[in-house]
């Protein structure tokens, strides 16, 4: 399932509302090993601004909110809030299972590794100590 948010915010400026808004695909934000301190970048090239823009000082300002999660980001949005590390998390943690649940079928005949959580555990943890130390 694809995992993304919606993040938004309201400013004024100059007797003018400002509301810009912008969908994250957060599945190509890990893929590129991003964050979300660029999502002020992208509110503004949502509404055409540029860094160099008064109006950009200005809607640095605000919090932004979000909204409308899919996927697993609907665990870690609450009152307009995100915990972007807890996503983070829990998002590496499924790419890790994907990777090793082929592994447990073939030498262990487990079609569901979620139900062994010991082995899965074990498998984690091999996979993890693989990506420190590849010799």
């Amino acid at each position: 399932m694809k995992n993304s948010i919606r993040a938004s915010l309201e400013f004024d400026f100059r007797g003018e509302r400002f509301s810009p808004c912008v969908t994250v695909d957060l599945d190509t934000l890990m893929i590129r090993q991003d964050h979300l301190d660029r999502l002020y970048d992208m509110l503004a090239t949502s509404i055409g601004l540029d860094v160099y823009r008064y109006e950009y000082d200005v809607m640095i300002m605000e919090e932004i909110t979000f909204s409308e999660p899919t996927g697993i980001a609907c665990e870690f949005t609450c009152d307009g809030k995100f915990n972007f590390d807890g996503f983070l998390a829990t998002w590496k943690r499924q790419k890790i299972i994907k990777s090793v649940q082929p592994i447990a079928e073939k030498h262990l005949n487990i079609s569901e590794i979620s139900k062994h959580k010991d082995i899965q555990e074990a498998l984690i943890e091999c996979y993890q100590a693989g990506q420190k130390n590849p010799s």
